[in-house]
């Protein structure tokens, strides 16, 4: 009776979760939607779009539950389209219904005006999340159509936009912004009619876009364009082919005077704007010139010039078919199956082999061809090669390769990473050197992790989701950051949460993207700025650790503290928001106090030491406590509640510690200084209370004090106590600085280092000495 009765629970338990997973399973919104979870916002919006004219309501008025299944993929829709609502979902799942009733909008609106070019391979779709570092681009101008799905201008100007997309293909990249959707966009832009159309420059700021204010013609929209590219159609004559220029690889246009077939100038500057950085563009109008290239340059006046005497004639005469012929003449990258790839990967683990940077792609190789032509240049020291994953599902499956094109390199031992950025020529040659050079950076698996967490090994692990911008921002900096580092100091590696969910639920990790540094037993989360020193400073600082850490087994340590030393300890929570903030300065507090042997700078984890922080009566977060000199153990204890930066810890501390600083008023100064000579130079800082440059300073003079005593003494002026006196002393700004040899010799130091005072002060004492030594 009682196994029936457990057989009976389990089969009850069993069925409960495959109802619960199936409901979670069909309220996914990323399933919803039939996307993947590392989808681009223009995959989202494209497949959103053709579920509503698909189950809008108006078109299945016969289905009672038509409303609700609308309302399910436009929550998914509104949630999923923006980063910090995606962000928030990804980690915490769906926070519920809104009590306020979902709208939607009417099944022409949707067939119609929604998305108006979504569907245009040509035309790029912004958004708020992606349209500065679209626009920040090296390699090409941009022109940019702001519209409003309910103008119908916008509807009158959206055929044009396309001819125009289609025609300058190459030339300039053509985009858009729904004003609806991206709304902030368009007002921090100052976006105030529709359409308005903005063109960028090349490596053209946020806010540097021309407006076109002319007439919205597909003719007078194309001159604009062209007259505003900054390339050019080198004229070349006989001298400047005989100096050097044969030496090169050019696209030439041979146009002599009878000529009759040569392609028009708007042909030539656009491919010498599809061209840049390829080859060069060239005009040839001199006969004799045009004879000696090609002698049947009337019949193909287009021919591909290389530097070894080749001339291939172009066929074609407008720039799609000019470009094409071009293309199939460059020679392409080595297309790769499985067997290949696993061979080269030996080599590299080996070292025997250059770093390859991959292409995955489906269908042909077309659109990709004039990328694939121009790398070689931009990265020569990197193979590049090709893999269908129609050819070879399993290794790209293996791979997690989600979307195509996509591109990754093979690096010199072994290691594989994904590129997440743009599928432009800048970035992804550039993701390719800085890949390449990262060897000590690794994209893990679950298997890798759990490895890491049995190892003694430190790893920088950096928890990430593709579509996030804050992500992709930080990947480059990253690679960087490794390249500082021996893998046998500690080892980098990255964590893709939306093909790893189930890990990165297990190990909390709760935004995007949430870098931690493991070693051993031991964690810790980067909280400091995170570009490549930031990265390089934090590492160090876990690697060698200025602060000591205190716990259950070395709290003894304070509480025998004896009467010379000074202990200041930060009682934190790993959770709390402040603390976190407090972290970098508190480490920057124990290196510029590391020079005070009797200063020791220490931090107790209050959630992993709970009973120390219980026994200190420790009530909030940060609390930070110091134990100064003269008193032993936890006899005496003085509390800090200024602000928590470097600045104003150091001089809090400094303060509580002996000092050779001598202060002065302006009688003491005549008496000491001005009025007979002295066995030892003064160095006199002449400061006001209220200035705060004087404040950073101080410390840096107590620093220069402690180090140069016995060598010279130091000295301190109040100037807004003696202020007749510093007028007296020609004193016009603080701090200001001066060493004193005798009462009528004084020299200023102009720096506030303490390393290059110290250096400026002994160069001077010893060229005084010097010069006595010579008399």
């Amino acid at each position: 009776m009682k196994t029936y009765k457990n057989l009976m629970f389990l089969s009850v338990f069993i069925l409960c979760y495959c109802l619960k997973s199936s409901a979670e399973e069909n309220d996914d919104f990323y399933k919803l939607l039939g996307v993947p979870r590392d989808a681009t916002t223009k995959e989202i919006r494209k497949a959103f779009k053709n579920l509503a004219v698909k189950l809008h309501p108006d078109k299945n008025q016969d289905d009672e539950e038509a409303d609700q299944k609308f309302i399910k993929i436009a929550r998914a829709y509104e949630t999923l389209k923006d980063p910090d609502t995606r962000k928030h979902y990804d980690v915490h799942g769906d926070a519920g219904s809104s009590d306020k009733k979902q709208q939607y909008h009417s099944y022409t609106y949707y067939r119609d005006q929604f998305g108006i070019y979504d569907d245009d391979p040509l035309i790029v779709t912004l958004s708020r999340a992606d349209y500065e570092v679209n626009i920040l681009d090296d390699s090409q101008a941009w022109f940019v159509n702001f519209y409003s799905p309910n103008c119908h201008h916008c509807h009158e100007l959206a055929p044009t936009w396309r001819k125009l997309a289609s025609d300058l293909e190459g030339v300039v990249r053509i985009a858009a912004v729904n004003c609806e959707d991206d709304w902030s966009l368009c007002y921090q832009l100052s976006i105030e009619s529709y359409p308005t159309l903005l063109y960028y420059e090349k490596q053209a700021h946020l806010h540097e876009g021309q407006r076109y204010r002319g007439p919205r013609t597909f003719d007078r929209l194309k001159d604009y364009v062209l007259s505003q590219l900054t390339v050019d159609v080198k004229d070349i004559t006989t001298e400047s082919w005989s100096d050097g220029d044969s030496h090169k690889q050019w696209l030439l246009f041979l146009c002599s005077e009878d000529g009759f077939d040569c392609p028009e100038h708007e042909t030539r500057l656009k491919m010498a704007a599809i061209l840049d950085g390829l080859m060069s563009v060239g005009l040839v109008t001199s006969p004799q010139l045009c004879d000696q290239v090609s002698e049947s340059h009337k019949i193909n006046p287009v021919v591909l010039w290389q530097p070894d005497d080749k001339v291939h004639k172009i066929a074609g005469s407008d720039s799609k078919e000019i470009l094409e012929s071009v293309l199939n003449i460059l020679p392409n990258p080595p297309s790769l199956d499985e067997q290949q790839f696993q061979e080269i990967r030996a080599n590299l683990r080996n070292g025997n082999e250059k770093p390859w940077l991959l292409c995955f792609y489906l269908g042909t190789a077309t659109d990709l061809n004039l990328q694939l032509k121009r790398l070689p240049g931009l990265i020569p020291s990197i193979n590049i090669g090709l893999i269908h994953c129609g050819k070879n599902s399993p290794l790209c499956s293996s791979l997690h390769i989600s979307r195509y094109p996509s591109w990754a390199v093979l690096k010199v031992g072994g290691a594989f990473e994904l590129h997440h950025g743009r599928d432009v020529l800048h970035e992804v040659s550039a993701f390719a050197r800085d890949s390449a050079k990262s060897t000590n950076l690794h994209a893990l698996s679950p298997a890798d992790i759990a490895n890491i967490m049995n190892e003694d090994s430190a790893w920088f692990v950096d928890w990430y989701a593709p579509w996030c911008p804050p992500c992709r921002k930080l990947m480059p900096e990253l690679r960087r950051a490794s390249q500082h580092f021996d893998p046998e100091q500690i080892q980098f590696g990255t964590v893709d949460c939306t093909l790893h969910r189930q890990l990165c639920s297990q190990h909390g990790i709760g935004s995007y993207p949430t870098t931690i540094l493991y070693n051993g037993t031991r964690t810790q989360r980067f909280h400091g700025v995170p570009n490549e020193d930031g990265i390089v400073e934090f590492v160090n600082d876990m690697l060698t650790p200025s602060v000591i850490s205190l716990d259950e087994s070395s709290f003894g340590l304070l509480m025998r503290k004896p009467e010379d030393e000074l202990w200041v300890v930060d009682f934190f929570a790993p959770w709390c928001g402040p603390c976190q903030r407090l972290g970098p300065e508190w480490r920057k507090l124990a290196k510029q106090v590391a020079e005070f042997s009797e200063v020791k700078v220490a931090q107790v984890d209050c959630v992993a030491n709970s009973e120390i922080c219980s026994a200190q009566n420790v009530r909030s977060y940060p609390t930070i406590r110091l134990y100064p000199l003269g008193s032993r153990g936890l006899n005496t204890v003085a509390m800090y509640n200024g602000n928590r930066d470097v600045v104003s810890m150091k001089r809090w501390v400094l303060s509580l510690l002996p000092s050779p600083v001598i202060s002065m008023n302006a009688e003491m100064f005549r008496d000491q200084i001005l009025a007979k000579q002295s066995v030892l130079p003064w160095l006199v800082e002449f400061y006001a209370p209220w200035c705060g440059h004087c404040t950073h300073f101080e410390p840096e003079f107590m620093k220069v004090a402690n180090r140069l005593e016995g060598y010279i003494r130091s000295v301190k002026v109040d100037c807004e106590a003696e202020r007749v006196f510093c007028a007296t002393l020609y004193i016009n700004s603080y701090p200001s600085l001066f060493l004193y040899l005798s009462p009528t010799e004084r020299h200023e130091i102009s720096t506030q280092s303490a390393k290059e005072i110290v250096s400026r002060v002994k160069q001077i004492v010893n060229d005084r000495h010097s010069k006595h030594d010579e008399l």
